[in-house]
């Protein structure tokens, strides 16, 4: 049952075998299996359930079976939980020994992952209180704690605690120091670590480094040493993907070298044998309309659609419409939402999902057209009105308009200057 993942029929199981009254006592892996089943189904009721059972039955939890109940909790959103029933576990000197690093590291991944780091400090102390040994991946979940939470001042006191219990740094350990600084704003501190794990010699640079290095250098508009770290990428052999790609074309575009972005997408693609990929293209979109060039975003799009191992998603299209908008090309935005319904009239290229579904917008996106078009001249609410239609007839998709403005012929139409002739020869 557990193998097939048909965890209902396991239940139902169950509960005729206790019905039945049968003597036969299940073993602690037996329990074991059965909770984390039951914790990777996201059911942490029968989890705790298969816990309180097996503490009736008397049944003593291995390591293992301690385990597997903590990472259930964990993985199901409750840290605290896991804490509680480890601290029991702690109070009973027939299991103390059972609770060892990797069941603390699990409790100490789950606070992380909320970014509560408090607790994760928390849960250090205790560890080095009852003398519970920390391995690399121990500091490694604290280190990303410390990163995400952009409070990298703890974390070099647990660098320091590393270096004093003798646990080797990995790659790992360095990747996420260097995020973490890059994620904090400090770039050169960032650079500074990547010169010293060369210098030790121990660990080559990744790409997860450099485009850490990469995204906090872009964040900061650093061009010159995005291109450098470019460059070293080249010279270490390290393959530059298509994430590299968006942040070099964010780095450039913001500088207002649109050119060299498009060199590089076609080049750095072409050279590690990649094809761009939509991230990319959103960002040369965005690049196009901070420089002004709506007609070469525009074409952007009939470029991707003629690539056929790159999809269009919503978000390509919510960017290429917001830039029309912002560019104050409304009739442009009405053609980008009618090639994402694939709705008649529309002058872009024809475009789909990999199963022929159209693409479509969000809600929101059309709502902000709607808006822009509705207050605009007598043709853009004409526009709406007509793309409107076309979205309820062929889409059946009603948009819900927010505010409701003047209509344009009231205030410039043929009546409203009939009325005004009217004024004046009264006058």
């Amino acid at each position: 049952c557990i193998r097939i993942e048909h965890l209902d029929v396991l239940t139902e199981l169950m509960q005729r075998f206790r019905q039945k009254g049968s003597c036969v006592k299940l073993s602690a892996p037996t329990y074991g299996s059965m909770i984390k089943a039951y914790g990777q189904a996201g059911d942490a009721e029968r989890v705790m359930e298969l816990w309180a059972e097996m503490q009736e039955q008397g049944v003593k939890p291995t390591s293992i079976t301690l385990g597997c109940l903590t990472e259930a909790l964990v993985v199901n959103n409750k840290a605290e939980e896991a804490w509680e029933l480890v601290r029991e576990q702690m109070d009973r000197e027939e299991l103390r020994g059972s609770i060892n690093t990797v069941i603390y590291s699990t409790v100490l991944k789950g606070f992380a992952v909320v970014k509560n780091l408090d607790k994760v400090f928390a849960v250090y102390d205790e560890m080095r209180t009852h003398k519970i040994a920390c391995n690399t991946i121990t500091y490694n979940t604290m280190l990303d704690a410390c990163a995400k939470a952009c409070a990298m001042s703890r974390a070099s006191h647990l660098l320091e605690d590393m270096a004093k219990t003798c646990v080797e740094p990995d790659i790992i350990t360095y990747s996420t120091i260097i995020k973490g600084y890059c994620l904090e704003g400090d770039v050169d501190r960032a650079f500074h670590v990547l010169e010293e794990m060369k210098k030790d010699g121990k660990f080559r640079p990744d790409e997860i480094m450099y485009n850490s290095i990469l995204d906090g250098c872009a964040k900061q508009h650093r061009v010159e040493d995005s291109l450098k770290v470019l460059e070293e990428m080249k010279t270490s052999r390290i393959s530059p993907s298509n994430y590299t790609l968006s942040i070099l074309v964010k780095v450039l575009g913001h500088a207002r070298r649109l050119g060299q972005a498009f060199e590089l997408v076609e080049s750095l693609s072409k050279q590690n044998n990649f094809r761009p990929n939509v991230q990319v293209y959103t960002c040369l979109v965005q690049a196009c309309i901070h420089n002004r060039k709506l007609e070469r975003a525009m074409s952007l799009h009939d470029t991707m659609v003629a690539d056929v191992g790159c999809s269009v998603d919503d978000k390509f299209y919510a960017v290429l419409v917001r830039g029309c908008l912002q560019l104050r090309q409304p009739s442009k935005a009405v053609d980008v939402v009618r090639a994402a319904f694939q709705l008649p009239g529309c002058t872009l290229a024809h475009s789909a999902r990999r199963d022929g579904r159209h693409v479509g917008l969000e809600m929101k996106t059309l709502e902000e057209l709607a808006s822009k078009l509705q207050g605009g001249s007598y043709e853009e609410q004409a526009a709406w009105e007509a793309l409107a239609t076309q979205l309820q007839q062929e889409r059946k998709i009603q948009v819900a308009t927010t505010t409701t403005r003047p209509s344009w012929s009231s205030h410039h139409g043929p009546a409203a200057r009939s009325q005004r002739n009217s004024r004046h020869r009264d006058a």
